[in-house]
């Protein structure tokens, strides 16, 4: 800014004008005052010297008869009467070596510039001889009057000039420059559609003509500079990522709508802020920023993670180095790639998904049989060893034995618990097999039209009744806080299904809580609300929450964090399979180590039932 203010200077034009003005009057009235000087001073001179003569030839004519008589008092009292007047200072009066009268003194002759002399006559011979001695005073009189006169002329004339050479520059340039002045002063603050008025002289014109054309240049310029800013703000804030311009020391100097509506800034907070402070989100790229400006490289970090209202979200970050200028800078992109991941993972379980339901029909047809013989024939062994049919008492008699000593015998042995482990393994295995085959076919029960929060409870109340619930915990002494919409509409499933999934998602949740009893109280937040064309489901408890890498695989088919024996790695792939293949919906976790899970089913609303 300092460049584009004049130096400071009390020169002006007017000013510069009207001294040059008056030095040269000044100089060229003294030079004809000089030769006016020297001319009048040559006039008076001349004057002076023909009167001198005069006085001389006078003075000469009568010495004439006193010096003849030799009569020395007359010739004193007529030099004298000469010497009364100014003008004649010195007389010297001899006649051959006589000295009548002499008041001339040494060196007087040299500082009087008028001396005469005459020989005195007498019938054609000299009798005697005269110096007469003027005065110069009456020249020096001349001389200061006449520079006197000159001085004052001068003076005078050079103020006159001075004076009104100033009042002709005020008014035909000094105030046509000041109201050139405010115009441009006017045109400067951005109103470029403003007119400087024409003055009367033609050259100041030719200025004004020009600045009123750049200015509607300028304005031209502003406006499309206006609109092309416009575009590149309406581009800029109509991206769904957040763009952010920062310099090389990490301040910001660009910000976008999305950057307002994700961190609660606006744009006029945020110019000019620290980075760091104002998207702490950034802070720990701030310095790959900086490196990325340096090298003039860009930088992309993938997949961020970051938890906003204690949710999971994914980013990606990706730094372009500003290279078209000096000061350099950077501009940061963050996509929210949340719903990519999500949709990512979700492929990847529908692969895996297809993947394993063409083996599991295999599998489940090759296992059952065998299963079917094994349960088969240990219901037959525990009626042959029952007491209460008479063919078993009629074989032990046969053998010389009675039943009494034979389940005796079992009882030591331990066989009926055995048995019963036997039979309950098979049946757990049916069961794992009837899951299996849930892969390969589609259900072909009936859809109705449902109420997910009357399903919710009934499936709350089936819960608390649960006895393999009950055996490692009471889920009763569980908190569960209800938020229903009364807005939900109903939607086409197959309850039994969905009641499934409900119960797998809430035993898991309950087994994960009761496995740490120092956490806070257990406790489920059900929430059954409408989502655009979609009823949304969400089961969130307290409990310790999941790793990534776990959430990542929690569908997955046999993939279990439940020691052996305890889960089969089925309940909730089973439950995606239900969800997303069977009901056209979606499934997903969110899940934050030691703060809780939250699971989210997403139904579609649909008028017409669901083909089998």
């Amino acid at each position: 800014m300092a460049k584009d203010r004049p130096p400071s200077t009390r020169h002006t034009i007017s000013r510069d004008l009207m001294l040059g003005l008056a030095l040269m009057t000044a100089l060229i009235i003294s030079g004809f005052g000089i030769i006016y000087r020297a001319y009048y001073t040559s006039l008076e001179i001349a004057d002076l010297t023909t009167e001198a003569a005069a006085i001389a030839d006078e003075f000469a004519e009568v010495l004439v008869r006193p010096l003849w008589n030799m009569d020395e008092d007359t010739v004193t009292q007529i030099t004298k009467a000469y010497l009364s007047s100014d003008f004649l200072v010195g007389v010297r009066v001899k006649t051959g070596s006589t000295i009548f009268f002499d008041n001339l003194q040494a060196g007087q002759q040299s500082s009087h510039r008028l001396t005469e002399k005459r020989n005195i006559v007498h019938a054609g011979e000299t009798i005697g001889r005269i110096e007469l001695l003027f005065s110069d005073a009456r020249i020096d009189s001349v001389r200061k009057r006449s520079l006197l006169l000159t001085l004052v002329a001068v003076v005078i004339v050079t103020a006159v000039i001075g004076l009104g050479t100033h009042l002709l520059m005020k008014r035909l340039l000094v105030q046509p420059m000041n109201r050139l002045m405010a115009g441009i002063r006017t045109i400067a603050a951005g109103d470029y559609q403003f007119a400087l008025p024409f003055e009367k002289h033609a050259d100041i014109n030719t200025i004004i003509a020009e600045i009123n054309i750049m200015a509607r240049e300028i304005d031209r310029r502003e406006s499309d500079l206006k609109k092309l800013r416009g575009m590149l703000k309406n581009i800029i804030d109509s991206m769904p990522s957040v763009l952010v311009g920062v310099d090389p020391d990490g301040r910001v100097n660009q910000w976008n709508r999305e950057a307002e509506r994700q961190t609660h800034v606006v744009a006029a907070q945020a110019m000019g802020s620290n980075i760091e402070t104002i998207y702490p989100f950034l802070a720990e790229s701030v310095q790959k920023v900086k490196r990325a400006i340096h090298e003039r490289q860009p930088y992309k970090a993938s997949k961020v993670i970051s938890h906003i209202n204690g949710t999971v979200r994914y980013s990606d970050i990706t730094v372009y180095p500003l290279t078209a200028n000096d000061p350099g800078g950077a501009v940061i992109r963050v996509d929210d790639v949340t719903d990519r991941v999500r949709i990512e993972e979700m492929m990847v379980q529908s692969e895996k998904m297809l993947s394993v339901g063409g083996v599991a029909a295999g599998m489940a047809h090759e296992i059952n049989n065998p299963l079917a013989g094994i349960l088969q024939n240990i219901q037959v062994l525990r009626n042959r060893l029952s007491s209460d049919l008479p063919k078993n008492h009629d074989a032990a008699r046969q053998c010389g034995l009675s039943m009494e000593e034979i389940q005796a015998y079992m009882k030591v042995r331990n066989l009926p618990e055995i048995i019963a482990s036997i039979m309950d393994s098979g049946q757990r295995a049916a069961k794992i097999v009837d899951n299996m085959l849930s892969f390969s076919r589609k259900s072909d029960t009936t859809t109705t039209l449902c109420d997910l929060s009357q399903l919710m409870d009934a499936t709350l109340a089936l819960a608390e009744n649960d006895y393999d619930l009950k055996k490692r915990y009471d889920f009763r002494q569980i908190e569960i806080v209800r938020e229903y919409d009364s807005r939900v509409p109903m939607v086409v499933c197959e309850s039994t299904k969905i009641q499934q999934v409900f119960l797998n998602i809430l035993k898991n949740g309950a087994q994960a809580m009761a496995e740490h009893p120092d956490r806070p109280p257990a406790r489920f937040i059900i929430r059954v609300k409408p989502d655009d064309s979609s009823v949304c489901v969400e089961i969130e408890d307290n409990g310790p929450g999941m790793e990534e890498s776990t959430r990542k695989r929690i569908f997955e088919p046999f993939y279990t964090t439940k020691p052996v024996g305890i889960g089969t790695g089925l309940g909730l792939s089973v439950s995606y399979f239900i969800i997303t293949e069977n009901h056209a919906g979606t499934l997903s976790v969110a899940s934050t180590p030691g703060v809780g899970t939250c699971f989210t089913v997403r139904l579609p609303v649909k008028t017409d039932p669901i083909p089998a």
